[in-house]
């Protein structure tokens, strides 16, 4: 069952074990940044995408709120880089 939660600096919807994000969710920041992928005891970690407000994307693997592994990193200018 998905659960909304309202932070100062945005909202979360998704899974909430304890009263924390875990398992897939998203989160959308003030800023109109968005998370969206896993989650473990409330922070991003597994596979997941954060869309910043200027179109710039990163898609790939997270662990404690860093990214973390491969990804690949989309700037709404056209450049991109895929590795570590």
């Amino acid at each position: 069952m998905a659960e909304t939660i309202e932070y100062e600096g945005g909202a979360y919807a998704g899974k909430l074990v304890d009263g924390v994000p875990h398992s897939q969710g998203t989160y959308t920041f003030a800023s109109g940044a968005k998370y969206v992928g896993e989650w473990k005891d409330g922070k991003p970690r597994g596979q997941g995408t954060k869309t910043w407000a200027d179109g710039d994307k990163y898609v790939g693997e997270y662990k404690d709120d860093k990214r973390h592994g491969q990804g690949t990193d989309s700037h709404s200018g056209g450049d991109k880089y895929v590795g570590e």
